[in-house]
């Protein structure tokens, strides 16, 4: 069976084992007509919340927050955060809400802090005209000033936000859901939570034994709910969703950059002998063609509800049965690379936290199985953005791989570190905490998998160093993968991007 797929920056063909499944995303739903329209209607419809007209009037301070360009990916051709946000100021001001009484804050949580140009870009050029800049800001985890601290949950768990969602009468949330990670009251605990407040869920612990990050019954989100109905009843929020369809490529690239070709098409055979420098440049400029297929405004649980049954509905594939092994060939791209680069880090992530990690119950491959990966690999980190990451690379990968250990010993370390908390405060660097959590997010396919293999890496050394083999061709990866599973393995073969969800039903196959 041959199949195009990606390699890095790359297209290529690849001849897979007779017998692979292969499973391809649902085709993509048809795009709201009037948008910005729909964002109007939901906010003076809103479920499980009063109409923003008896929540906010003349006098009124309110916070408009919103999610950073880390998704989608690639990123929008037309970012729907700018109409979104546009459509939130227009009934602001339209309620007798006054300009020097809104501010925007993106909702970066440990990410690092965008550039004006890269808001700019996000927001569009007729928010930027009104607010900006000075009424539009990152938040910042590390400004003492800038949070305050709740106490914690019933439960234990600490609540440190930004300071502006208790000084303003309402905190609007402009989210776009492209997984189901994403949304409902991880917005507001994690983009603009701080270090104590994250760590609660983004830890060895809930990451690697809570069940997938994708999975709203997960550990993880039943922490987020708590914390988030605690900080329900501190502040008042008001959450508008929206959801994407699949669309990636505009245009005539979607026949262009098809997976379903059986032949490269001629300009990536040539781009093959270009410098990886000018492919990555190409690759980066690259935006996508996700429309918004659905949009809901209201109490923030209750509006991510109805979010997940249209992403749902957009995304999820039944799978009859686990594989032995599963096959992944992804591109060069990671939620934290956008307006950057890749790395070793960012690649594994990619694969092992967010692939592996995108089903509903039981993931795609066995327990004890393999995954063989098509991955460059390529070495070397964005010294400014990812500064963290080259310590957490050579020091801590170099003495321990296991979540558990590397958080009991370096993790705080990292957090707290003078030159990391700068960095991350005034460099637009990601912060000192984050490439453990990338690394955590790989934890549960690390503990379920026998083994991952890859092909194609540049160095071997890299790979090692994160405790993957290196296979010199797929047909040695294949032997290898029956060695370990036995023949007549079965295998399965994502075919990504788009991204989808799997829901896997019936014994393992």
């Amino acid at each position: 069976m041959r199949r195009l797929v990606f390699y890095g920056d790359d297209l290529v063909a690849v001849d897979l084992p007779e017998g692979t499944r292969v499973l391809e995303a649902p085709p993509p739903l048809p795009p709201l007509p009037d948008y910005a329209g729909k964002v109007r209607e939901a906010l003076r419809n809103p479920v499980g919340s009063p109409p923003l007209s008896e929540l906010v009037g003349p006098g009124s301070r309110v916070t408009v927050a919103f999610d950073d360009p880390c998704l989608p990916l690639p990123p929008a051709m037309r970012d729907p955060r700018g109409p979104a946000v546009e459509a939130v100021l227009e009934e602001l001001f339209s309620l007798g809400v006054r300009r020097e009484d809104v501010e925007l804050v993106c909702a970066v949580g440990l990410h690092r802090k965008w550039t004006e140009r890269e808001l700019r870009h996000l927001l569009g050029e007729r928010v930027w005209a009104v607010m900006g800049p000075t009424r539009i800001a990152n938040h910042d985890a590390e400004d003492p000033a800038g949070v305050v601290d709740l106490g914690s949950t019933p439960e234990g768990y600490r609540v440190e936000v930004n300071r502006k969602i208790m000084e303003s009468d309402l905190t609007v949330y402009v989210n776009v859901n492209w997984t189901s990670m994403n949304g409902g009251w991880k917005s507001y605990l994690v983009g603009l939570g701080t270090y104590r407040t994250i760590r609660a869920h983004h830890n060895a612990s809930v990451l690697v034994e809570g069940g997938s990050v994708m999975d709203p019954s997960s550990r993880f989100h039943d922490i987020l709910r708590s914390q988030g109905e605690y900080l329900a009843r501190h502040a008042r929020l008001l959450s508008v969703e929206t959801v994407l369809n699949n669309r990636v490529w505009p245009g005539p690239l979607e026949r262009f950059l098809s997976l379903s070709r059986d032949r490269v098409p001629l300009p990536f055979r040539l781009s093959r002998y270009l410098p990886r420098a000018a492919k990555s440049v190409v690759s980066s400029a690259l935006r996508s063609a996700y429309a918004p297929v659905a949009v809901h405004a209201g109490n923030p649980g209750e509006v991510h509800r109805l979010t997940l049954q249209e992403l749902y509905r957009q995304q999820n594939v039944r799978l009859e049965g686990q594989s032995d092994a599963l096959f992944l060939a992804l591109p060069d791209i990671s939620p934290y690379a956008v307006f950057s680069r890749i790395n070793p880090l960012l690649a594994a992530n990619a694969a092992l936290g967010y692939v592996f990690n995108l089903h509903l119950g039981r993931p795609a491959v066995r327990r004890g199985g393999v995954v063989i990966l098509l991955q460059p690999f390529h070495p070397g980190f964005h010294r400014r953005h990812h500064f963290p990451y080259v310590e957490f690379f050579e020091r801590v990968l170099s003495e321990t791989r296991d979540p558990v250990e590397m958080e009991a010993r370096f993790e705080e370390e990292f957090a707290t570190r003078r030159e990391y908390v700068h960095a991350y405060r005034h460099e637009h660097s990601y912060h000192g905490a984050h490439p453990f959590y990338v690394w955590y997010w790989c934890g549960l396919a690390l503990r379920d998998l026998q083994r991952v293999i890859v092909v194609g890496a540049r160095r071997r050394e890299v790979v090692e160093r994160m405790g993957f083999r290196c296979a010199g061709s797929l047909e040695e990866a294949w032997r290898e993968a029956e060695g370990l599973l036995g023949k007549g393995f079965s295998l399965l073969h994502l075919s990504v991007p788009p991204i989808f969800a799997v829901e896997t039903v019936g014994e393992s196959g």
